[in-house]
Parts: C-alpha cells; structure tokens; sequence
C-alpha cells in the first residue's frame, strides 16, 4: 500500500471486517485453516448472534465481544459472501490469505493469532489487495502520451492530471466521460474526489482555528455540549479525531436502511448531519481517545458538523466562503450545487465490463465532511494542494505557515510504513522523499493528491472508474510523474 487511507482503502483494525470462504476445507488443514474457515462459517450466516458465538468461542478477550460485533456488521452487509483467492502465508502465529467479496474486490488479510491450543483470533489486519507488478512508466517525455497508456494498460474510461512544479501549472486530459459515447474530458471539468475531503475539511478546521474560534484541544464535549453523547466521547480532541485517533466508529459503508433511518424526512443538509452526529455519538466508542488509529468517515462527518456550528454556517457554504472563493477555484462544486452537464460519469466494474453510474442522495450530505457530495477539476485541487506545499515552506497563505505545519505533523500508522497527520497521508520514497497527501474514491472514480516538498512538486491524478486495483492507474500516474522530475 503506498498511500493513505480513503472511503475504501487500506482498511486495518482489530477484527473489523468479515471475511467468508464458500471452500470446504482441505485435508491435512493446520488449526490456523480451520480458525479461519470457522470464522468465515460465522459471516456467511449473516446472523449476528451466530458471529457472537464465534467471537465467545475462538477470539482472544482483549476487546470487548460487542464492540468486536459492531466492527464487523457492516462489511458482512455490504461484501457478503466471500471466498478464498489464495492462501500466500502461513508461519507461527500469523495467517495470511487473499480473499474476493460479492462484487468481485480482493482483500489481503492477516489473521495473527494465539500459538497454543486451541488456537485463538486476536486481530485480523485486511486492506485491499495488490495488484500485480505494474508497467514501468517513468521513462515518458510527454505527459499526454503518459495519460493515454495508463488509460489504455488500465481499460478506464478517461484519466485527468495537473503537474504543479515550481509556478508552473499543467493540465491534461485523456479519454472519454462515459463509455459508449464520444464526447472527451476537458481540462476544466470536475472530477469526484472522494476522501480528498478530508483534508479540504481539516484546512477549514484549520483556519477556524486560526481565527480563535477553535482550538486544538477543544474536545467533542465542549464543542458540541448540547447534543447526548456517550461519555467515552468527551474528551476526544478535534486534534485527535483528525489524525483518525479519536475513538469515532470508522462507518466505512452504509446500507440504504441505514441512511434512510438515520436522515428520515429531513431535507435541510445541516439537520441532516446533525441527526448523523447524534447516531454517531449515541453509539460506544471504538476505543479511548488517543489510544487507537481507526479510519473514520464519522469523524469527519462530526468535523463538519463542528464547523458549522463555530461558524454560524452550512458546510457547503463554508467549503465556498473559505476554500473555493478565496483561492479562485471555478471548477469545484459541493452538496446542492449544479453540476456542469459537461463532466465525466464515474463507472463501476472490471475492465471490459464498465457501466456509467451516477451517485446521490442524502448520504452525500451526511458525509460531506468526509468528502461526500465533492467535485473538482484536476487544476483547482492543484492550487488547493498548493497552498500546502506554500506552508510547508514556511510561507503564509490560505492559512498562516504554522497552522499548516500542524496540520501536517503525521503520528505513525499500524502498517508502520507510513504516517497519518490531520487529513494528510506521510510516505517516504528513497529517490522521490517524502510524499504527503490524500487519495479518494466513491466506488466509481479514483483521485490521489500528491505533495512532494523536496521537488517542490505537486502531482494531482485522477481516473473515472472505481475498483480496488492497488496500485491504481491514478497513482501510477503519479508516482510516474514523481520519478521523471527526480531524475532531474
């Protein structure tokens, strides 16, 4: 894996998803085979009680058997049945197997376990499963040329980037907004960009910081002291939960049940979240605040909500007011607002197999935040991500250069490879340094954002067809990018 977390992605926590095998065991499995295949028995039911009886009988007890419940019941909704790809590892203590869900998505998984008998689970750590070696593209003279193989390599629809180096801006586009139809993509249409959001929604947090309508420290207790909450709540730090370590339910996936329970009749997009926030914070914590890194769509969603409520304002009308306007950026659309006709439709399935697929409704507007509901041309999150770079330089801009040093001061991730800062990922590269940004996806598009200080280099990419390929075509496209100015 070699960026951050998004909507989907590198997901890694302690018993948090469901992972089903439809193969019966083989003869000669090891107790390891057999806890897994036990485990995957337990999904398939899609019967809580039943889960609960595996996670009685074969987990360790270090995490409470309810919460181990609750992290598991949305993925069984949503990826149920599994099925096994391939077993790559087993050695003491640890279980590592490729498995596929209902829609065709490969997850890696490592099982670790106890080494006595019986053997018992302790965690599972599960992110979306590698793709084969990719094509070598770092060799490419003309970034037009670039765009057009990894389109064509990749079977997706079309493919945007902007190259940010130095005070240089450019922009190009390849393919064609939906398949079936001949209309290409232009350099100025916006493009979904998923949990891109996130770090758009901690600049906002940012400069209400700035401004002294926030703090660091202030906690969901004080910020939102008017709405119930769970008490393991209250002393989560907005810090905390931007960094992903605030305790909040991950809420990775939601059924139309849910939404619709949740958002009932309402239609104003403030109420909307503010009902989100109180299901949110009606439910236990996933862990102590500050103890556990757990990527969560509602802790940004409970952002947003704090930002409203500091700035007297709808979220949209802030993400405008705040980041948009400011900067110029005539090319990005948020929540209620109309959509150019003349942009790319996102696409789901494998290659050869895409279908154009629009999504909205209310959970755009719950999520907003998180990245729901936003689009933006390939240039204007470039200029975004500009006034990042510009801070981290130590040169004040949208915001002053030390709230952005915050901002990116990244705690390490359980991967170990990488750090995670307030809505910005951390990698280092041998050859290409460090790389700081953010990727996102609503299942029908790709879009990574990609700061590279050393190289004063900023590299946006994004593709209009979802799927879990990892690397994605976008951050081939990227890191292709990255290697041809660091040969320079």
């Amino acid at each position: 894996m070699l960026m951050v977390l998004r909507l989907a992605f590198l997901l890694t926590l302690i018993l948090s998803f469901a992972l089903v095998i439809a193969k019966p065991m083989a003869q000669g499995a090891t107790d390891a085979d057999k806890l897994f295949s036990a485990f995957i028995e337990a999904m398939n039911t899609k019967d809580e009680a039943k889960l609960k009886a595996f996670i009685v009988d074969r987990c360790s007890t270090d995490v409470p058997v309810d919460q181990r419940v609750e992290r598991l019941k949305d993925l069984v909704e949503q990826g149920a049945p599994f099925k096994l790809v391939k077993v790559i590892e087993q050695k003491e203590g640890s279980y590592h197997a490729v498995i596929e869900d209902m829609n065709a998505i490969q997850l890696d998984v490592v099982m670790q376990h106890t080494t006595t008998a019986p053997i018992k689970l302790i965690r599972l750590n599960l992110h979306m499963g590698s793709a084969a070696p990719t094509k070598d593209y770092s060799n490419w003279t003309d970034l037009g040329s670039l765009l057009e193989s990894i389109r064509k390599d990749n079977g997706i629809p079309a493919i945007g980037i902007a190259v940010f180096k130095g005070s240089q801006l450019t922009v190009e586009t390849r393919g064609v907004r939906e398949l079936g139809k001949e209309a290409t993509v232009t350099e100025d249409e916006p493009w979904s960009i998923g949990s891109i959001g996130k770090p758009i929604c901690s600049t906002i947090i940012g400069k209400l910081i700035e401004e002294g309508k926030l703090h660091w420290d202030t906690t969901l207790g004080e910020a939102l002291k008017d709405f119930p909450m769970d008490d393991g709540y209250k002393a989560a730090t907005l810090e905390q939960i931007m960094h992903h370590r605030g305790g909040i339910p991950q809420d990775m996936g939601f059924n139309r049940e849910t939404v619709e329970r949740i958002v009932g009749n309402e239609t104003d997009p403030t109420k909307v979240r503010e009902r989100y926030a109180k299901d949110i914070l009606s439910r236990k914590p996933a862990s102590t605040p500050g103890t556990e890194f757990a990527y969560s769509n509602a802790g940004y969603a409970l952002l947003s909500v704090i930002a409203e409520r500091a700035e007297g304002k709808p979220y949209e009308q802030l993400v405008r007011d705040m980041i948009f306007t400011p900067l110029g950026l005539k090319h990005s659309f948020i929540g209620t607002e109309t959509l150019p006709e003349n942009r790319p439709s996102g696409h789901v399935g494998q290659p050869g197999a895409l279908k154009p697929v629009m999504f909205k409704g209310p959970l755009e507007i719950m999520v907003a935040g998180a990245g729901g509901g936003m689009w933006m041309s390939v240039a204007d999150l470039a200029i975004f991500a500009g006034e990042h770079l510009k801070g981290l330089k130590g040169e004040d801009g949208l915001l002053k250069a030390e709230i952005v040093a915050r901002l990116h001061q990244g705690a390490d991730e359980p991967s170990g490879d990488s750090k995670y800062a307030c809505g910005w990922g951390i990698r280092d590269f041998p050859k290409l340094g460090q790389m700081q940004g953010h990727n996102g996806s609503n299942g029908t598009f790709r879009a990574e954002m990609s700061i590279f200080p050393k190289m004063n280099l900023i590299v946006i990419a994004i593709i209009n067809a979802g799927g879990e390929k990892d690397p994605s075509p976008a951050l081939q496209t990227v890191l292709a990018v990255a290697a041809h100015y660091a040969k320079q």
